[in-house]
């Protein structure tokens, strides 16, 4: 296990049941709005070099991917098959649930890139997620976290819910340097020109050490 300084407490949920019975119904709807969409586009197109190979972790039916933007392979890996089947970018589709079993189904060093985009409040052992992600990043590959402030508050860790917006960023942050072998770590704010109104995009991204 990952030795970090977070209590269990603060990966506590309200709903505590199964994730795989939550998630057994598809939900085929966007949780940010078309600013926050565009602006997970423009950071993915930024950060994420052309033809790479890419996964969208705790993917869904849509992984807001630039359609102008080239990719080799994207594996979406989550816990619903009918929604990643109806994701367009994906070219695998693995059902897997990471709060259940830690260890990531795929070789060391496999992926350029490594998604995780409106997702990342409902980890319960984020620092071994956080861990299994740069066992499986190439050296030199990017690890983006992206996230607004919507939520399934029910399925969401406590310490995340007490967190303030700027505090989500310093929390992702904290669990990229307690996972380890992560540099460059710097957090975002994705769309300050569309929000408020409109849903907001922070992002916090970083690189595994080239060897």
């Amino acid at each position: 296990m990952v030795e970090s300084g977070f209590s269990p407490q603060f990966f506590e949920r309200m709903d505590e049941a199964d994730d795989r019975i939550f998630y057994q119904q598809p939900r085929k709807v966007v949780h940010i709005d078309d600013s926050a969409i565009a602006a997970a586009g423009r950071l993915f197109r930024e950060l994420v070099p052309p033809d790479s190979v890419v996964l969208d972790l705790m993917s869904s039916w849509r992984s807001h991917w630039p359609q102008d933007h080239p990719k080799t392979r994207m594996v979406g890996l989550g816990l619903n098959r009918e929604e990643m089947d109806d994701n367009p970018d994906l070219d695998e589709v693995i059902v897997h649930d990471v709060n259940r079993d830690l260890e990531l189904p795929f070789a060391d060093a496999l992926f350029d890139a490594v998604l995780i985009t409106v997702s990342a409040q409902y980890l319960t052992h984020p620092i071994e997620t956080f861990s299994e992600v740069n066992r499986i990043l190439k050296p030199g590959g990017i690890f983006i976290v992206s996230f607004s402030n919507r939520m399934f508050p029910t399925k969401a860790v406590r310490v995340w819910r007490a967190s303030t917006d700027r505090g989500r960023v310093d929390l992702v942050g904290t669990y990229m340097e307690s996972a380890g072998n992560f540099e460059d770590i710097q957090g975002v704010f994705a769309n300050p020109q569309d929000s408020p109104p409109n849903d907001p995009l922070f992002a916090v991204h970083s690189r595994k050490p080239q060897e």
